[in-house]
Formats: structure tokens, sequence, C-alpha cells
């Protein structure tokens, strides 16, 4: 027997790798200097992870308990609860449920597409907060700078999408994927060839070319007959 994937279950693996590398990858946000410096920050679910080790650089979040710093929570809850999606929905596309379950098999495509939408939603959230907290020049000890410095220093630094924001987008559309796929070529069941009668399997080792089992039959039954009466 041959296992498969169907292309639904192709493209969740795909979600879920990519998923995945963009939780492992910590560039979702970074703040650099528009004048050529090489010092940069950047923020995503590693920073969140650590974040009491990062105290000194949530300044362009707006501090510890700023608006940033809960969605970079929000961002990393919702990339764990989309990878747990991820996975379910892979699984069950792999082990053939969705012949005999499509529809939560679907939803779970579903609820897949729609987390990494929310995803992205709050990386872009997080990420206007950052631009709006830079242009009021919160920035932190990122320069070796006081807290508040005028707005001409500050129009000198933008924050931009990383490498994970692409990533998550990559994923998003691989989601978006297993669900059509789901949707219009749902599982099929695997098929099993049937197994006939042994009696039916066997050929008769003598007997004439070109008669068939009827003829052949009942040329046996008269030369059982004819040696009994002999």
């Amino acid at each position: 027997m041959t296992l498969s994937m169907s292309p639904a279950a192709v493209c969740q693996c795909f979600t879920l790798v990519a998923l995945c590398t963009s939780i492992a990858d910590p560039n979702w946000i970074q703040v650099s200097n528009g004048t050529g410096s090489s010092k940069q920050l950047i923020y995503g679910v590693a920073f969140t992870l650590h974040a009491a080790q990062n105290l000194t650089d949530t300044g362009p979040l707006g501090g510890v308990n700023g608006w940033g710093m809960w969605l970079l929570y929000t961002l990393a809850a919702v990339c764990y609860g989309a990878v747990l999606l991820s996975s379910s929905s892979f699984l069950m596309d792999f082990l053939g449920v969705g012949f005999t379950h499509s529809r939560l098999v679907a939803s779970l495509h579903f609820s897949t597409a729609l987390l990494c939408m929310v995803v992205l939603g709050v990386c872009g959230a997080c990420l206007y907060v950052i631009q709006q907290n830079l242009q009021k020049g919160r920035l932190a000890l990122l320069w070796a700078r006081p807290v508040q410095v005028p707005s001409v220093r500050a129009s000198g630094l933008h924050a931009t999408p990383g490498e994970s924001f692409y990533i998550e987008m990559l994923g998003l559309v691989f989601s978006f994927l297993a669900l059509g796929f789901s949707i219009k070529c749902p599982s099929q069941p695997i098929q099993y060839l049937p197994v006939e009668h042994e009696e039916e399997e066997r050929q008769p080792l003598t007997g004439a070319m070109g008669l068939d089992r009827e003829e052949w039959v009942e040329g046996e039954e008269s030369n059982t007959e004819y040696s009994l009466h002999i």
C-alpha cells in the first residue's frame, strides 16, 4: 500500500514550517537609525520570552506596561495558537480523518488561516504603536541618550517589518491554499481490491483448450459417472 499526502496536507505542512521559522527568527519589527548607524533594536516573540532581560529596550514599545509590550505578548500567544491549529489540521489530513470528518478538518484549516491573519494584524498594530512612540521621542536608551529627546533627533529613527513578518505572510498564503484544497478536494478513502473466493481463483490444471469452466465441469462429471459404472 502506498501512502500519499493530500494537497491540503502538503500546503499545511509548509504553513507549519513558516510559522515555526517566524517564531524562531526574532526580527518581527526592527528600529534603526536612518543616518546610517549600525545600531538597531529588534522586537518579536523571542523578545517577549526574554522580556525580563530586555527592560532597558522597551522605550519604543511605550515602556514595560505600554501598548507595544502587551501587543508583543498577544503576538506570542497567537503565534503558538496558530502552530497548534496548523499541526492539528496537518495530522488530521495526513491520517485521512478528513474523509469521515471533512467539516472538522476544514474548520481547522479555516481557523489556522484566520489566526495567521490575526498574527499579521497584531504585528502591524505593534509596528504602528512603535512608530507613534518614536515620533513622540520615546527612545529609551537606544543610542545612549536620555529618555526624552527632541523631535529632530527622533525623525531619523524609523520602524520597519522584519523578515519574520514576511515569512508569516508566506505562511498565510499556504494556509489559504490548504483551506481551498480541503474544500474543493476532500480526502479520498483508500480503495482495496476485492478478494475473490479461493474456489473461483483456482484454475484447472488439465482440460481441453478453448473450453470454458462449465463445459470442463460437465466433462469431469461424465468421467466420474463412467468410472463408477466400471
